[in-house]
């Protein structure tokens, strides 16, 4: 008896040494009625149902390149947006209203080639990027002083020959036709100097030089703007409203006439 004891105690050390050494060599266990290819898909179905949960650096690593990549997307949208309101990306005046100062598909040669955002300059005036005097007009409709104050002066030195908002006469021609064709130093050159038997050319059509007149010449810039903005379509007939008065412009016209 304690012969078959001894036996069958040798017998279970040896099955659990060879268990051990199965586990640690890697060897596949094949449970009684499994054959081998079907105890290892067994064991590869917990592991693809369970995979090891990622790493919060891991995690972390990947999510980083995806908001980067949503932030530059929201910002290149913005540029877009701002480049759009600003005309050639430029920054817009406070209180300019881009939609209403949208031009016609016939626009002055400095709005075709330069756009018209308004950049505030000295004493209260708007420049365009190149730095050609330009409008404001406000969500209103309301133009800014300079745009007004060149129809007050248009009125009284220009409408004459040119007609009344700027459309011509049979005298001289259409202005906001005109400006589509000239940029602002074209305009103050002939303002300047004058020229003869340009728009009639059979004829004798006289545009006098007004270089030396106070009347034209302290009022050009406020000019141009007002046709400007009546070449680009944005102003309508008539005397347009102003947003507000610039004493300061206003003072400056007066010393440059001489008050």
């Amino acid at each position: 008896m304690t012969t078959k004891l001894i036996a069958l105690a040798g017998m279970l050390v040896l099955s659990v040494s060879g268990l051990a050494l199965a586990e640690t060599a890697g060897t596949t266990i094949v449970p009684q009625g499994q054959s081998a290819g079907e105890g290892a898909a067994a064991s590869g179905g917990d592991a693809a149902a369970k995979p090891e949960a990622a790493k919060p650096e891991a995690a972390a690593a990947e999510s980083k390149p995806a908001a980067e990549g949503a932030a530059a997307t929201g910002a290149a949208a913005e540029g877009g947006a701002a480049a759009d309101a600003g005309g050639e990306g430029g920054k817009a005046a406070d209180g300019a209203d881009m939609a209403k100062m949208k031009p016609d598909a016939h626009p002055s040669k400095d709005t075709e080639t330069e756009g018209n955002t308004p950049q505030l300059s000295d004493l209260g005036e708007y420049k365009d990027p190149a730095g050609n005097p330009t409008y404001l007009i406000d969500s209103a409709g309301k133009v800014d002083w300079y745009t007004w104050r060149g129809y007050k002066k248009y009125m009284a030195n220009c409408m004459q020959c040119h007609g009344p908002d700027g459309l011509g006469s049979s005298f001289a021609p259409n202005l906001t036709d005109q400006l589509t064709a000239l940029s602002y130093y074209d305009f103050a050159g002939i303002v300047v100097s004058g020229q003869q038997n340009k728009w009639n050319p059979s004829g004798n059509s006289v545009m006098p030089a007004w270089g030396d007149d106070p009347n034209v010449m302290c009022s050009m810039d406020a000019i141009y703007t007002y046709l400007r903005a009546r070449a680009d379509g944005v102003v309508g007939r008539g005397e347009p409203k102003r947003i507000a008065n610039n004493k300061e412009a206003q003072d400056a016209e007066y010393k440059c006439l001489g008050f």
